[in-house]
């Protein structure tokens, strides 16, 4: 399930935020009252989303939504006044910030947030397959690193070493990363 976090300075606007992120899908959804909080809080979790409304008893907002930006992987939703000047919105969105101008619209904000999600979803599946490939990087990495400990203290060929360690994960039935970890503990200090 996905994380919305609401910041909002004012109750009834972060009351408002938290019942349109809530009605916009089945997400938990926590709120915050300041900055100072917020900043906190995405210390010790991760968020999908993050809506910041403008200004805060302890920031404008900017401030925090480039901090959120650029210290978390959340998409970021920051909620102006829609007076604000040209160039600070500007100036932010090029940052991948999303700017929404008061007075809300609900139902703006509600497809918004959803596809804010679906996005996320997408780029966290993204993220997923690059960590499982980095993990196979790492293991053939390692693998071959007790290939060349086979070859340099057992004067193995390559396709020596190659079936020995295919043949102790056989043997063993274990992966052929634990047999090179076991050989690179024995061969290396």
């Amino acid at each position: 399930m996905e994380n919305i976090l609401i910041v909002s300075s004012s109750n009834k606007s972060k009351e408002l935020l938290t019942n349109i992120a809530k009605e916009s899908g089945d997400y938990n959804v926590l709120d915050v009252e300041n900055s100072f909080r917020c900043r906190e809080i995405i210390k010790k979790m991760n968020f999908d989303l993050i809506i910041i409304n403008s200004p805060l008893s302890d920031d404008y907002g900017e401030n925090l939504a480039v901090f959120a930006n650029e210290n978390t992987n959340s998409s970021i939703i920051l909620i102006v006044k829609n007076n604000s000047p040209k160039e600070n919105i500007d100036s932010i969105e090029s940052k991948g910030i999303y700017i929404m101008e008061k007075p809300l619209n609900k139902l703006m904000l509600i497809n918004m947030i959803n596809s804010y999600i679906i996005h996320r979803r997408r780029f966290n599946s993204i993220i997923n397959e690059n960590e499982k490939l980095k993990k196979k990087i790492n293991d053939i990495k390692l693998i071959d690193r007790a290939k060349l400990t086979l070859i340099q203290y057992l004067k193995m060929s390559e396709e020596e070493s190659h079936k020995y360690i295919e043949k102790q994960a056989m043997d063993l039935r274990i992966a052929k990363v634990e047999v090179a970890k076991n050989i690179l503990k024995i061969y290396e200090y």
